[in-house]
């Protein structure tokens, strides 16, 4: 499947707006969770007091941040993409160098959450009969697929604001016609995966 977002289109301002959701939803569930690491740890060796419910409140969050991503999932390589290609053809200076490596580092999240999706896909496959929604054989594995993916989501939560910046700087540079120039080649995206994980 060929990435047809445009840069300006209706569609990439939804998403970008459905990224911006994410950004701040993801801010209150990090601070909700340092705030409870820090009521439930020890001050000292940084060790939690109890070590199962401190587990269960870690995959909560978890959980909670992959859920928040939620639509942005789906059309994280498009915006990655259009992203690329308006900096493409911004002018280069040490701020666009800037965008370029955030850009890149969400580009290699967001190829990182598709493949442990398939992989929990893998391991779904593998599972017995009796291992459904809700068991331990089931929900153990899954919570392992969702500590793997928070990672790659909190890189999202890191450089998503990136996205905005250079919008915005090319939208400018499209008002004023001011000359431009390659500031990082695009990465090569473009064909985005087929396969979808639905968090």
């Amino acid at each position: 499947m060929t990435i047809s977002l445009e840069p300006g289109s209706q569609e990439h301002r939804l998403y970008l707006s459905q990224l911006a959701l994410y950004l701040r939803h993801s801010r209150q569930i990090l601070t909700a969770w340092d705030h409870y690491s820090a009521r439930h740890s020890d001050p000292e060796t940084f060790q939690p007091h109890d070590e199962d419910a401190y587990g269960l409140r870690q995959q909560q969050r978890d959980a909670h941040t992959l859920a928040a991503f939620g639509r942005v999932y789906y059309h994280a390589d498009e915006l990655v993409h259009v992203a690329e290609q308006q900096l493409a053809h911004l002018s280069v200076s040490d701020r666009t160098r800037r965008f370029a490596w955030q850009v890149r580092e969400l580009h290699e999240a967001t190829e990182c959450l598709y493949a442990v999706h398939d992989d929990w896909f893998t391991v779904r496959a593998a599972l017995p009969e009796s291992a459904r929604p809700g068991t331990a054989a089931y929900e153990e594995p899954l919570a392992e697929s969702y500590a793997e993916a928070w990672h790659y989501l909190d890189q999202w939560a890191i450089h998503g604001q990136a996205l905005f910046a250079v919008n915005a700087l090319a939208e400018r540079q499209s008002k004023t016609g001011a000359p431009t120039a390659v500031a990082a080649p695009p990465a090569p995206a473009a064909a985005a995966p087929v396969r979808r994980w639905a968090p």
